[in-house]
């Protein structure tokens, strides 16, 4: 994920995917956005977290399985107090949309 370039992305899922830590998102802290993932027409994909992704109660990132339906995932790029981004977290996701 570039956010240098980007605030909203969308991503089709062909296979299951981790989200590396982006180097982008330093310098960046309040920024905010939507990551669509759309299921391939197989289905069943999966989305693993890079270490600063947070999620709402830390309970990971679940999305729908059906083939080709999108999730939506707001994000934020929080500092910690006195310093840059260390972390970018994620809200609930907004399921199955067809």
């Amino acid at each position: 994920l570039n956010f240098t370039t980007y605030n909203n992305f969308q991503l089709t899922l062909t296979g299951n995917v981790t989200l590396q830590n982006p180097d982008t998102y330093f310098g960046y802290s309040g920024q905010s956005g939507y990551i669509a993932f759309i299921q391939d027409g197989t289905g069943s994909r999966t989305v693993t977290l890079g270490t600063i992704f947070e999620t709402v109660g830390g309970g990971g990132l679940t999305l729908s399985s059906v083939a080709g339906r999108t999730d939506l995932v707001p994000y934020f790029i929080a500092a910690a107090p006195g310093s840059g981004p260390k972390r970018i977290m994620l809200g609930a996701p907004q399921l199955a949309f067809s």
